[in-house]
């Protein structure tokens, strides 16, 4: 999707990122583990040159999708709500992804579009990508600094730093 080498870090830190709960997942169900591991392919996916430029539609539809089956998870909400805000975010800016259009022919002496449109259909969405952007790292905060300090240990930290990760992994895309 991008061709970057900035862009191509950045998302393998966000690969990472989404791998980071699932190593201390000892605490959590398979349905957070589930989740990101799908965040975790879905971002090795972009970074892929020969995959397909609407891809993303698909893997935003399905990683929103998996947001609500982690939802479901009742026994862990300490780790399983971070992960959907996590899968929910991720998918909303897929779904929003700058789409890698050639741009059409034009003459030389006017400049044509860039070929860099923003959502599926190619409809301009402006500030929103940032906005999700912000809003997931805001979240992200108020999940981590709204668990009692004795709750900290038990997968919240590390779901904090992956979420981090993964925010930085997606920066590409807003850009």
């Amino acid at each position: 999707m991008f061709d970057i080498p900035v862009a191509h870090a950045a998302m393998f830190v966000g690969a990472v990122g989404a791998l980071v709960p699932m190593w201390r997942a000892h605490g959590s169900d398979c349905r957070v583990r589930i989740g990101h591991g799908a965040m975790a392919v879905s971002m090795v996916a972009m970074m892929i040159p020969a995959v397909p430029a609407g891809i993303h539609l698909l893997g935003g539809a399905v990683l929103i999708a998996l947001a609500v089956f982690v939802t479901g998870e009742t026994m862990h909400r300490r780790t399983a709500v971070p992960c959907a805000v996590d899968l929910t975010a991720m998918g909303v800016l897929l779904l929003l992804a700058p789409m890698s259009a050639p741009a059409p022919a034009a003459p030389a002496a006017a400049p044509g579009p860039s070929g860099h449109h923003h959502g599926g259909a190619g409809i301009s969405t402006g500030w929103l990508p940032l906005v999700v952007l912000v809003c997931w790292a805001l979240l992200t905060l108020h999940l981590f600094r709204s668990t009692p300090r004795r709750d900290r240990r038990s997968g919240v930290k590390t779901a904090a730093a992956g979420s981090a990760l993964m925010i930085v992994g997606m920066a590409p895309m807003v850009v």
